[in-house]
């Protein structure tokens, strides 16, 4: 009796487990049943781009990290270190003459940070500015902009006008289709207006003058005296950070045959390094550590740099 006993509290046991486990694997099923799905994102549909008068003369063709090289060798490195996504491509001819031709490259960044990145440090000299259209230029046969997070370059195949019209209409539509995300960044209000070049500043995410740790870093241009200067700072975490990044910058400087200097401005804990007759300013305030970068006169660049640490302070507080 008392082995039947046994065997029946060892049945009753298995019976329990096995109602157990199909419970669970019920509610597994249900749980995947009733879980949101993702739809898919759609893709953009370039031919909408289309000015009057052109139609698509290729397919889109599309790039990732894995890829991107083969339409852009040699400078895909800069896309991939800064966030890219993914790349739209597609040509346009004129109806009437397909010697007009055009190529819309869409650079999808990630964010508007990531494609302003790749847009200033690529700016060409000769940039013409685009009348009420921001983050955009035209240069010879070809407009640059940025529009939220997209990354966006039309390149003519020639240099006629009715071409270069066609290439800014296509651009408006950019503006247009890819508008409603981010669109603006407010670190650039933080350079000092006076004497600054216009759309000369430029964000570097990492390893800004050729030292690690200068990323996320933002530099400017001005001319005062005719002497081109570059200010530049970059946003830390906090007051400590700030400093750190100041001392090591200041090493990195030395350690490359800089000499320390006296400095003869209001700035608290100004440092200033000679290199080789190139002056370099570095001073925080609060999170920002920031400067001037390879000055030619050290009294303008002081100037200068008093300046950049009022307007940067005033936002510190």
């Amino acid at each position: 009796m008392g082995k039947a006993r046994g065997w029946a509290r060892h049945f009753e046991s298995i019976i329990s487990i096995s109602l157990i486990s199909v419970l669970f694997f019920i509610a597994v099923i249900i749980f995947i049943l009733q879980k949101p799905k993702t739809a898919p994102k759609e893709e953009m549909n370039l031919s909408s781009l289309a000015p009057a008068g052109f139609a698509a003369f290729s397919d889109t063709e599309t790039y990732d990290s894995g890829n991107l090289y083969e339409k852009i060798d040699g400078k895909a490195p800069l896309y991939t270190e800064s966030g890219f996504e993914k790349l739209l491509t597609q040509r346009f001819a004129e109806k009437s003459n397909q010697d007009l031709m055009m190529e819309i490259y869409i650079y999808d960044m990630g964010s508007v940070r990531n494609a302003f990145c790749v847009y200033s440090t690529q700016r060409r000299a000769e940039a013409e500015p685009l009348p009420d259209m921001k983050f955009a230029y035209k240069a010879g046969n070809a407009l640059f902009l940025v529009q939220d997070r997209y990354y966006i370059e039309l390149i003519g195949f020639s240099e006629a006008d009715s071409l270069s019209k066609a290439m800014i209409e296509a651009a408006q539509k950019c503006r247009k289709d890819l508008a409603g995300g981010e669109t603006d960044i407010p670190e650039l209000n933080l350079f000092p207006r006076g004497n600054l070049i216009a759309e000369s500043v430029k964000l570097y995410l990492k390893s800004a003058f050729g030292f690690e740790g200068l990323a996320d870093t933002f530099t400017a241009e001005y001319k005062i005296d005719n002497q081109t200067l570059t200010a530049f700072f970059s946003k830390c975490p906090d007051k400590k950070a700030a400093r750190q990044i100041a001392e090591d910058y200041c090493n990195f400087l030395v350690s490359n045959g800089g000499t320390k200097k006296s400095a003869a401005n209001k700035i608290p804990d100004c440092r200033i390094i000679d290199l080789s007759g190139s002056i370099e300013i570095v001073f925080t305030t609060g999170p920002f550590a920031a400067g001037i970068h390879e000055a030619e006169n050290r009294q303008t660049a002081e100037k200068l740099a008093e300046i950049f640490f009022d307007k940067l302070n005033e936002s510190a507080r």
